[in-house]
């Protein structure tokens, strides 16, 4: 049920912004929340994880977050961007100083230049692990590195694409493009009986194969694999 805002005073917040709901409404947390958001914008140049978010808040639970982020949409307090579910940014002017406004202004990438992917929990580099649908946070992406279409996000766990020749480590966040078929030398995001790994796509004739960088791996048998999707960059922290 919506509230209407229309007759009640607008109030200056102290993220100063003008908001039909003043921060006199919120609760404490709910304040923490903007101020989390605010403050990983002015430093990141862009919106914190749901994780993110419950850390700096004493939230334990995606859920929870989710439910606050969706208290304050529901207040105009914050609003969703690019049209993508979980992407955040606080209405009105920011509260940050002026200079770090102005920096987190021209840091922040644009849609035509970058791409916010959901972060969708983990997979294995080294034998299948179960797959998680969790939505952990929003990933983002330069779009020159990692393409056009539906992308989505995942944390690697292992090193069997970490060999002489390999590219992916135990903890990198991998960029991976929904499609459902592949190419062989392609590495993919793969379901192999419900459980998912990434892995080199390989075909040898009739067979397929899902091949590790890490010699000390076998390749896997991939007939009956379900591709989720091309890996087309990859995020590491150092």
């Amino acid at each position: 049920m919506e509230t209407s805002v229309a007759n009640q005073p607008a109030g200056t917040g102290s993220h100063g912004q003008q908001t039909g709901i003043p921060d006199s409404a919120l609760s404490d947390r709910q304040l923490r929340i903007l101020q989390a958001i605010d403050e990983h914008v002015a430093q990141h140049g862009y919106p914190p994880s749901m994780r993110e978010i419950g850390r700096e808040v004493g939230l334990t639970s995606v859920s929870s977050v989710s439910y606050q982020l969706t208290q304050l949409e529901e207040m105009g307090r914050i609003e969703s961007t690019s049209n993508r579910s979980r992407t955040y940014r606080i209405t009105g002017k920011s509260a940050a100083p002026t200079s770090d406004n102005a920096s987190a202004e021209a840091a922040t990438p644009t849609p035509d230049t970058a791409v916010h992917a959901q972060l969708l929990g983990r997979i294995a580099a080294g034998p299948p692990i179960t797959a998680e649908q969790e939505v952990a946070g929003i990933v983002v992406f330069p779009r020159q590195v990692v393409g056009s279409g539906t992308i989505f996000a995942l944390t690697v766990v292992g090193d069997s694409m970490a060999g002489p020749h390999g590219k992916i480590l135990n903890g990198d966040i991998v960029a991976v493009r929904s499609q459902p078929a592949a190419e062989t030398g392609d590495i993919v995001a793969a379901m192999v009986d419900g459980e998912a790994t990434v892995k080199r796509f390989k075909r040898d004739g009739t067979d397929v194969w899902l091949v590790a960088d890490n010699p000390a791996y076998p390749p896997l048998p991939g007939n009956g694999a379900t591709i989720l999707g091309k890996v087309t960059g990859v995020l590491r922290t150092l």
